[in-house]
């Protein structure tokens, strides 16, 4: 009788303790594996720029048709012919309220050596309305919290071509932002940047949208 009456809260604390441990090892491995992504890419950090505040996003996964009419009109694409690929993100670049629609097109015929195409579109009558067109973007895109004229700063990875690595800072002006990022201001050494980084999908692990 007097083992029965120490055996069975024994037992109770032993089954505590391995419930317990179990769960803490399945939190810490779910934290551990949502750190360390590997689907989404992150700048580094060159010349002691900060980029440790920015929250990565990767692109939305829904086919948009009336997206494709919209990009295809600027680059004469025609389906099924064009083998082109796109990510896209909808983030609001003038505080108004409403989204704009950031867009990279991916294919031989979009693409260089140095980077992609890739359009800003805004909404007019439930139709896109194209308001920037860029040349030589790599992914993430930054979307800074400094603004210009109301609009989001925008950040671009610089690379390939044989150009050595950095960031360019894209102002909005003249109710656009500059076409090409390589011949925009260079981001300061030193600086700390805070925002979003939108379609930052590692491609080699998700190949976008087929157009």
């Amino acid at each position: 009788m007097r083992k029965s009456k120490y055996l069975l809260p024994l037992i109770l604390i032993i089954v505590v303790c391995i419930v317990g441990f179990t769960n803490a090892k399945k939190n810490k491995t779910t934290e551990i594996n949502v750190n360390k992504d590997l689907s989404i890419l992150k700048f580094e950090n060159i010349n002691n720029i900060d980029f440790s505040k920015i929250k990565y996003i990767k692109s939305e996964t829904k086919k948009d048709k009336k997206l494709e009419d919209a990009f295809a009109k600027v680059y004469n694409l025609k389906r099924d012919v064009d083998e082109v690929r796109y990510y896209y993100n909808r983030i609001d670049l003038n505080g108004d309220g409403e989204p704009e629609t950031f867009v990279l097109l991916v294919g031989s015929s979009v693409c260089g050596t140095g980077g992609c195409s890739a359009l800003i579109f805004g909404t007019k009558d439930n139709n896109y309305k194209l308001l920037s067109r860029f040349t030589l973007v790599n992914n993430p895109i930054i979307v800074s919290e400094n603004k210009t004229d109301g609009w989001n700063n925008l950040i671009m990875q610089i690379s390939g071509g044989g150009i050595k690595k950095y960031y360019a800072e894209m102002k909005y002006k003249d109710n656009k932002y500059p076409l090409n990022p390589s011949i925009q201001q260079e981001v300061k050494a030193g600086t700390e940047i805070k925002g979003t980084g939108i379609i930052s999908d590692d491609m080699s692990k998700n190949p976008g949208i087929k157009f």
